[in-house]
């Protein structure tokens, strides 16, 4: 399934829900064989992550995944299916040495509090029952994702001039004509490279994934997985604050 699992699709849903469970996780010891639903190395998500996890979906996306919708089910693989990416890129990650460090996610929580009006951040975190350190937590997850991304893909993707005249006869075709200006027009030029640019490495990440599973081969507890599969959802809970114990 990893086409769900592309760039764009990530990006839309936002901040990945898994990696700040992960991060919290100890590690992977001589535990019983019930104790973890995915594991990779020392790294392991158990099942009561999946469900806290899974929690947070359905208040994201209120009524998709009721006992009575069709999607449950593929809801659950979904989310099983970005918890086994999660745990293969941060793997890599800390094998490359690349992480977030403090003045960047400090510099990206600003940002992202710029875009509301004064206390309208806040209170959308309150109304969608996401603790603030919760959030920090999946902010940095998407940083790190991006920063991994821009280091693995992003150097390897090439662009020709056939793929820029290609890319705007088919997405641009008739827009340089409302440039009125040459400046506008080379705005219009940075526009469409950044965007083949990024449309180019969504169509590479599906094919590196692929490679980094293979490199990286994460264990299902089958038997977890089963009774998850099979159980009913759960009914609204109190906020789950999702912080584990540690970073």
């Amino acid at each position: 399934m990893i086409g769900r699992n592309s760039l764009r699709h990530r990006r839309i849903v936002g901040i990945s829900l898994t990696l700040l469970l992960i991060l919290g996780c100890g590690p992977a010891g001589p535990e019983p064989a019930e104790d973890y639903l995915i594991r990779l190395g020392k790294t392991k998500v158990t099942g009561h992550d999946f469900m806290q996890a899974f929690e947070l979906v359905k208040t994201a996306h209120p009524g998709s995944v009721d006992s009575d919708s069709p999607g449950l089910q593929e809801a659950r693989q979904q989310l099983l299916d970005e918890m086994t990416i999660d745990l293969i890129l941060l793997k890599h990650s800390n094998e490359l040495g690349i992480a977030v460090s403090q003045a960047e996610l400090d510099a990206a929580v600003a940002a992202v509090k710029a875009d509301y009006p004064p206390g309208i951040f806040e209170q959308t975190l309150i109304e969608s029952a996401l603790p603030f350190d919760t959030w920090k937590r999946r902010l940095r997850s998407r940083l790190l994702m991006e920063k991994l991304v821009e280091v693995e893909l992003r150097p390897y993707v090439t662009i020709t001039a056939d793929d820029i005249t290609t890319y705007y006869e088919q997405n641009y075709g008739g827009k340089a004509v409302g440039a009125e200006s040459e400046q506008q027009f080379d705005r219009l030029k940075e526009i469409l490279v950044a965007d083949l640019q990024r449309a180019k490495t969504e169509k590479a990440f599906s094919a590196w994934i692929d490679s980094l599973r293979s490199k990286y081969p994460v264990e299902v507890n089958e038997r977890s997985w089963s009774r998850i599969a099979e159980s009913e959802p759960q009914k609204p809970s109190l906020p789950i604050d999702g912080a584990g114990p540690g970073k």
